[in-house]
Formats: structure tokens, sequence, C-alpha cells
């Protein structure tokens, strides 16, 4: 008998074995590169959000396959391609921002792999896509919030636009600045145009000084932000300076402007210090703070609900590792309580609240939250 209940044990333990299953999401990051400071605070968060919740309900566990595009969107289709081929991912996070998601997304598209973009804000990302969505909200979102905040609460209506031509993300935002801030009253007084990589904006200010402008709008990536944040300051530029998620997401922007940086303001995808409006966000921003030993990231608790949307999408599915089933419960998401907040998809694009920060002794400080 009790070798009959040996057998029957090691049978039924041989079963549970069998059935453990891996699922596998890749993730497509710049690590390294120009940005690899985005990658880098965007994988602290992803990290922590699987090491918080590492399988789904019925047991599988939810394996990370990350690839480093270093910053380009050639290495993110490369890495689109392996992810797909070679590792066989039931979904992928990524690329972070627009240029390098959008440059992966067709290859994602033909395999009929779900992609999640954390914080790839270009209207194009998931326009005539069907496998594309996002949790942040879109450039079209940001640029409105930009001008009104602008207008209705600075009261500033004389200002000079500063675009980044190299830069797919500041291209759609500058475009919706320039169609929404005349309209409520403003008057764009240049558009001056800078690529990124650029260390000298000297020129480029003095003809912007001359304008004596009372707005200063610029949607551009934090190395060039703080660079012209610092060079304005030397030639005496009183302008106040409005800029978007993308200015404080590396503290270079920090280390680059110094102090001239400022009372800046920016709209941004997230505030650590807004009103947590879910259980998971409490529980993550604190559980981020005790193991990371600083405030929550805009980008890694963005690419942390990018997982989180896949995984509720997966645990709808009788085959999580069925990528069909789960880009469309992905689509379907509604009311999703996430760690950023409260998430609704509406043909992949994300229905959310935007922030307001300002710069203040060193640091974002949040000023408001505005509604969608």
């Amino acid at each position: 008998m009790k070798k009959i209940i040996s057998i029957a044990l090691a049978s039924a333990l041989t079963c549970s074995i069998s059935f453990a299953k891996e699922v596998k999401i890749g993730v497509i990051m710049p690590m390294s590169g120009p940005i690899g400071g985005f990658g880098q605070s965007a994988m602290e968060g992803l990290e922590l959000m699987n090491k918080m919740a590492p399988k789904l309900k019925n047991g599988d566990d939810v394996k990370l396959i990350l690839v480093d595009n270093k910053s380009d969107k050639i290495e993110s289709a490369n890495a689109a391609s392996k992810l797909i081929s070679s590792d066989k991912v039931t979904a992928i996070i990524g690329a972070l921002t627009s240029t390098n998601t959008m440059a992966m997304t067709k290859l994602a598209e033909n395999a009929k792999i779900p992609v999640v973009a954390p914080v790839a804000t270009n209207i194009l990302v998931t326009k005539r896509k069907d496998y594309v969505s996002r949790v942040c909200f879109s450039d079209a979102f940001q640029g409105e919030v930009a001008a009104n905040f602008a207008i209705k609460n600075l009261k500033l209506k004389k200002a000079v636009l500063i675009t980044d031509v190299k830069n797919d993300y500041s291209i759609g935002i500058s475009k919706i600045f320039k169609r929404t801030y005349p309209i409520l009253g403003g008057e764009i007084l240049q558009n001056a145009k800078i690529n990124a990589g650029d260390t000298d904006f000297k020129a480029m200010l003095s003809n912007i000084k001359a304008l004596n402008p009372e707005l200063i709008f610029f949607p551009i990536y934090s190395a060039e932000a703080g660079l012209i944040a610092k060079q304005a300051k030397q030639l005496g530029i009183t302008a106040k300076f409005l800029g978007t998620d993308g200015m404080t997401a590396d503290d270079v922007f920090f280390k680059a402007g110094g102090d001239a940086v400022e009372g800046f303001y920016a709209t941004d995808l997230y505030s650590s210090s807004a009103p947590k409006t879910t259980e998971l966000s409490k529980k993550y921003a604190q559980t981020y703070k005790e193991e990371l030993k600083k405030e929550v990231h805009p980008f890694g608790v963005l690419a942390a609900d990018s997982y989180n949307v896949i995984l509720n999408a997966m645990n709808s599915c009788e085959d999580p590792s069925d990528s069909v089933c789960v880009n469309k419960n992905i689509r379907a998401t509604k009311n999703f309580a996430g760690a950023s907040g409260v998430i609704t998809l509406q043909g992949g694009d994300a229905v959310r609240s935007a922030v307001i920060n300002q710069i203040k002794d060193g640091s974002k400080s949040y000023l408001t939250t505005v509604e969608p």
C-alpha cells in the first residue's frame, strides 16, 4: 500500500511539474546610448513590478527578456525580430520612445505580437495599428495641456517654440502646440529648431532674447533642455520655460542645467507626490521607495503598468501564450487599477490624466492634475 501511495505521489508531482509553464514578455529598452538613462529608469520600475507579481493567476511564471536597442531605431527593429523569431515572446514592452517604438511595430503587427509602449507618445505610434497599444497619453493631449496651462494658468501670451527636428516626439507635440496656442489667444513669435546632440545654443538663444518672449516652450529631451537652460541664464533670458515629460526624465537635465532650471514648468506623465488613486499605486510607491531608495520615476511606473496591462490580459486567456487573445484583451482594457492610476484604452490609446510639475529646490514639485 505504501508503495502504491508513493507511486501516486510521485506521479502527481511529475504532473504538476509538467504543467508548470513559463510565458515570455520581450522588453526593448535604451539601456545605453544617448537616452540610456531613460531605459535604466524604466527597467528599474519594470523589474520591481515583475518581482512584485512574478506569476499569472494560473501559476505560470512570467519571464522578462531584455534587449538593449542602444537608443537606436535600427537596433529596435533588430531587437523585435530577435524576440519574435528566436525567443518566441507572447508580447513586447517598449521600445520606450516614439521613434524607436515606431521602428519595430510593423514587425510586431505582421507577427501578431502585441506591443505595449510605456511612454511612446507620438500620435502615429498607434495609428492604423491593431497590435500596438500604450499606457501613456498621446502628444495630442500633452500639446493641448501645455497650451492651456500657458494661457489659462501662467497667463503668458507671447511664446517662442523650440523643436528638435530629429525627434518625432518633439515634432508631434510642437505641431499640436502651434495649432492650439494661437486659438487660445497666444502668439508664437518664432519656431526655433535644434537637432538632437547639439550643445551650443547661444546664437539661437540670442535671437530669442531679442524677441522678448514671455514663454519658451521646448518639448525636447533632458540633455539639450539642461544645456539650453544654462545658456539661457548666462544670456540673461528672463522668460518662463515650459517643457514636457522628456525634459526631466533623465538626471542629466538637472546636472547640465544646475540652478538655471529652477522654476521651470513641465507637463508630465506622473508625479510621485500626486494623490494616489489605486491601492496598487500606493503599494508600488511604497515598495519602490523601500527597495530603490528614491521616488517613483515616471518611466519606471509606466513600464510597470505596461507589464500589468499585459498580465491582466494574459489572465483572461485560456492559453496565456496565445498572442492574439492577449492582444484582444489588452485592447479591451477598461478602468484597470494600475500602479500609475486608472487606465482605460480606446483603440490602443490610453485615456488618462496628465500632471503639471515645477522645478523647486532642484527637484520636481507637483502642482496639479489635468483630466482628459
